[in-house]
């Protein structure tokens, strides 16, 4: 273990200067506030906590992986990938798309990632262009930086990480503007958010968020503030949300046995802001509520999401291998308030160089296993 990532684990107990240590040590209030951390520290590491995930992961296993929202698409689709060495992991990716609302659209997409740095760009037909890069600079700490740009603007995000023995710590800047920030006499432009979470037990972990923007400097500021909890076990996990537009959201996750889960989302507006009829009349609007309950199922060539709201909308999403380098996607929305139905077909193949069979087939069965899941989810 590198010493910055030990100083970030331990504390100031463990400062790598050693003369500061003991400077600040024999310094009164000083020293009365290190022994008090020194305490609370041994104390919280007496407790087994573990890391939570990001505040905004909380409900990730509903949200991201149950309910088939995320997985949603339109018309036809063809994504052909070439794989080009396993580690450092190189992959390049064409994508086709016709019938999605607008005409036919193709990007090309590459990617570059080791277990250190992750670096990831494409291209469109119409020229939009985005990149992403993290860093890993230390085994708890990861840095990002996400830029695109399109004829609608562009947009600029920076992150960084912080991963402690029983905390999760994000920083986030959009667009910021550093000139502002350096020149006092201005006013900073941007979107600045922190967010935090805490272990409280082995199974309980509470989060905060605080968000500043501004978009022009002409404009006001808004801040926001948010926070949550996750109660998680074994075979469930439960989480609750208050967000500062005042909207309260719960979700509910479940293993029903080893290939089947289930999660239910409930989301409560309770100032009206966000909904759609108080933006289009620009005025209040009253409290309103939905609720979204899904199902995954998980075969051994194929996956299964559905997902049932109160709105009267039905989705299904299918994935289906119909051979080990193709992949086969369905996907299927009933909106039955808006009288309307989307439907999607998209085909996934994968080709390699030799190269990559080369390494794939000199690692044993384990091995290759693992390679296979840090190509489809590579660190970033």
């Amino acid at each position: 273990m590198d010493k910055f990532t030990e100083n970030i684990q331990l504390g100031l107990s463990r400062l790598p200067f050693e003369k500061m240590n003991e400077t600040l040590r024999t310094t009164p209030g000083f020293s009365h506030v290190l022994s008090l951390y020194d305490t609370v520290a041994q104390r919280r590491s007496y407790r087994g906590l573990t890391t939570p995930v990001k505040f905004e992961d909380f409900s990730r296993e509903v949200e991201k992986d149950v309910l088939p929202t995320l997985f949603m698409f339109q018309g036809l689709r063809a994504d052909v990938s070439q794989n080009f060495n396993l580690k450092p992991m190189f992959n390049t990716m064409s994508s086709f798309a016709v019938g999605s609302g607008r005409d036919t659209s193709y990007s090309f997409n590459a990617m570059w990632g080791s277990d250190v740095a992750f670096l990831r760009g494409s291209l469109d037909n119409e020229l939009n262009v985005s990149a992403h890069a993290a860093f890993r600079s230390a085994a708890n700490v990861i840095t990002r930086v996400q830029a695109q740009s399109s004829s609608r603007g562009t947009q600029v995000v920076t992150e960084t990480d912080i991963s402690g023995p029983d905390f999760m710590l994000n920083l986030r800047a959009t667009n910021p503007s550093f000139i502002d920030i350096i020149d006092a006499r201005s006013k900073t432009q941007g979107a600045f958010e922190l967010m935090f979470s805490q272990s409280i037990t082995r199974n309980l972990a509470l989060g905060i968020t605080g968000a500043w923007h501004r978009q022009q400097a002409d404009q006001p500021a808004n801040a926001l503030l948010s926070a949550g909890g996750r109660y998680q076990t074994d075979s469930w996990i439960g989480t609750a949300l208050l967000s500062g537009q005042g909207v309260l959201q719960s979700t509910y996750w479940q293993k029903l046995t080893d290939r089947v889960q289930a999660g239910v989302l409930c989301q409560l507006d309770l100032l009206g802001g966000t909904s759609a009829m108080a933006s289009m009349f620009g005025g209040e609007a009253p409290p309103s509520a939905t609720t979204a309950l899904g199902l995954k199922v998980e075969y051994s060539d194929a996956m299964v999401r559905t997902q049932l709201d109160s709105t009267g909308k039905i989705a299904l999403v299918i994935d289906k291998m119909l051979q080990p380098t193709v992949k086969m996607s369905i996907a299927s929305e009933l909106d039955h308030a808006k009288n309307s139905c989307k439907i999607g077909l998209n085909l996934q193949f994968e080709m390699a160089s030799e190269s990559y069979e080369m390494q794939m087939q000199q690692l044993n069965g384990l091995d290759r296993e693992a390679a296979r899941v840090f190509m489809a989810d590579p660190p970033q």
